[in-house]
């Protein structure tokens, strides 16, 4: 039986911090603002009335309120896999809900202090309804499934960037259990049912599969250079080639091993890339 002694612990977080999705927000939503504006003072001209600053501003609350409410479903949706329709369906709604609940009351003390109470509660929220509702659907919309696909996205980097590797393998050598270290390894050999692993001074059989190791090896140091051998490339003296495609590699141990053409293009990446030779 293998055991290993390894560090597979990992975390995964959304990939903004809180300073710079705040940034990012602010920028967005004062951009969309100003915008916005833009577009009453040009529709004001074309339709021939008055453009005041003041009241525009007054109807871009809603925008306004899109960066606390978006950073406060940021930091409950984070902590939560969006694993369900419900949830999504969750994370939407409630914040549509939020938004339309707050915004008739802080616009109307906006209006009350700034504009004399010319506009009510009532106004705001019919005006909410009937011009800007769909808004509030794109944007809590985009902004859950984009936090679903990024979020997604981290923890496979994360999972992949923390990839399974062993430091050491327990083998069971009769009464006694042998732990050798995996940097030790000089080559791994096929010996059906067993696999054979070779360190400069003995070997010793294992009861894994050749291809069940590999795939927990390090790959920048595991080379396979045969269907039935992988070795240590930090164990290679040197190789040379027999004309045929295949090549001799000369192990630390004095032993030499065949390396076939099949798995030759790969072993001379590792070989240049651990030994800083050319070939």
């Amino acid at each position: 039986m293998l055991y290993s002694i390894s560090n597979t612990e990992s975390t995964t977080n959304f990939p903004l911090n809180k300073r710079k999705l705040f940034m990012i927000l602010s920028g967005t939503f004062l951009s969309i603002i100003a915008i916005t504006i833009f577009q009453d003072f040009l529709e004001s001209k074309r339709s021939g009335y008055a453009f005041y600053l003041c009241e525009s501003l007054l109807f871009k609350t809603i925008w306004f309120l899109f960066i606390p409410i978006l950073m406060t479903l940021c930091r409950r949706i984070k902590n939560v896999p969006l694993n369900g329709v419900t949830k999504i369906l969750i994370f939407i709604i409630s914040p549509i809900i939020v938004h339309l609940f707050i915004l008739p009351f802080v616009a109307t003390v906006l209006s009350m202090f700034f504009y004399e109470g010319k506009y009510d509660i009532f106004k705001f929220f019919s005006y909410t309804m009937a011009q800007d509702f769909y808004k509030l659907v794109i944007v809590y919309t985009i902004f859950v499934f984009g936090f679903k696909y990024f979020s997604n996205r981290t923890l496979n980097t994360a999972i992949a960037e923390s990839k399974f590797t062993l430091d050491t393998i327990v083998i069971n050598n009769g009464k006694d259990n042998v732990i050798v270290r995996v940097q030790d390894i000089v080559q791994i050999t096929s010996a059906t049912p067993y696999i054979s692993i070779h360190l400069e001074d003995k070997k010793y059989l294992h009861s894994e599969t050749l291809k069940s190791i590999y795939e927990k090896l390090d790959a920048s140091i595991f080379v396979r250079i045969h269907k039935s051998t992988i070795i240590n490339i930090s164990k290679v003296i040197s190789f040379k080639s027999r004309l045929n495609g295949d090549y001799d590699l000369q192990l630390i141990n004095g032993i030499s091993v065949r390396l076939s053409r099949n798995y030759a293009t790969d072993f001379k990446k590792q070989f240049n890339t651990g030994h800083r030779v050319g070939i």
